[in-house]
This record gives structure tokens, sequence and C-alpha cells, in this order.
């Protein structure tokens, strides 16, 4: 659902000002929206990215699945804590996110 609204925020408010990379001198501006802009970002970058990935992964720790429902971090204004209203509220968020991934998928053909 972030991909989508990281997809059109752009191109509604504008790019941010400044250097994506001050070395090759690439401002954030010279990037496009969307999968052009894969090509167009260093591979240092990209490294950055991944390691970011990477970092909040494996910070968050692994206990989670062993300990109980993963993903229920226990903040009950999103969920419930009668079972069948979780369910209902649990299953509207993945027909949700199912429908995100249509959404940008359909945002990348239309580019």
């Amino acid at each position: 659902m972030m991909a989508t609204m990281g997809y059109i925020t752009p191109e509604v408010t504008g790019k941010l000002p400044g250097f994506l990379s001050p070395s090759a001198g690439l401002k954030f501006a010279d990037i496009p929206n969307g999968l052009a802009a894969v090509s167009k970002v260093p591979v240092a970058g990209w490294a950055q990215i991944a390691a970011y990935f990477g970092f909040v992964e494996f910070s968050g720790g692994f206990d989670d699945y062993k300990t109980g429902t993963p993903g229920d971090y226990g903040f009950k204004v999103l969920t419930s804590s009668d079972p069948e209203e979780k369910t209902k509220k649990l299953s509207a968020e993945l027909a949700n996110g199912r429908l995100a991934m249509m959404a940008i998928i359909g945002m990348f053909f239309q580019d």
C-alpha cells in the first residue's frame, strides 16, 4: 500500500530538492518516476537501500513467530480483543493489501 503512495506522491507534490548523489551530480529531480528509476539510481544507492531493509528486518527480533501471531503487536486500536472482530479486520487488511498490489502493477503497466 505504501508503494502506491510512493509512486503517486512525487507526481502530485514534486520531487525533493537537493542531490541524490552529490559525487555523480545526480539530483532527485533527474530521477524519473516508476520503474524507469531503477536504472538511474547508482549501485551504491541500491546497496544502501538493501542494507536499511536488512537492518529493519533483523532488528525486529525473530521470536515473534514462536511467541504469537506474526504481525500482532498488541495494538488493539487497529485490531480487536474480540476474536471474531479481529478476524474480520485482518481479512479486510489482507484484501486491501491485495488490492494495493493490483494497483501498483496497474501503475507499472501504465508507464
